[in-house]
């Protein structure tokens, strides 16, 4: 309950007041506001790689289908929203 990133932080202190009894303290208020912005960190780190895997797993597969580079990072920018600047990053790091 305490990592999860569909409950705030003051929702999760008065989860811990009401059914676990525990007293809530500003330390432990303040610990629960950490663990909060910890797990959001976690989850949008996680988010970033499997977008990452993605895109590279997609360059590779149109690269083995011989699709031009040109078409390559414009499918890529349609496909995940990616600005042509970003593609293009993702696109010499493949190569």
């Amino acid at each position: 309950m305490l990592l999860s990133t569909e409950t705030g932080s003051q929702d999760k202190c008065q989860i811990l007041e009401e059914d676990f009894h525990i007293r809530m303290t500003q330390t432990l208020e303040s610990g629960v506001s950490l663990m909060c912005n910890l797990s959001k960190g976690v989850e949008e780190k996680g988010i970033q790689k499997g977008l990452d895997k993605g895109i590279t797993a997609m360059i590779l597969t149109l690269k083995e289908l011989q699709v031009s580079g040109d078409a390559i990072l414009e499918q890529i920018c349609e496909k995940f929203d990616l600005t042509e600047e970003t593609a293009k990053v993702y696109l010499k790091k493949v190569n």
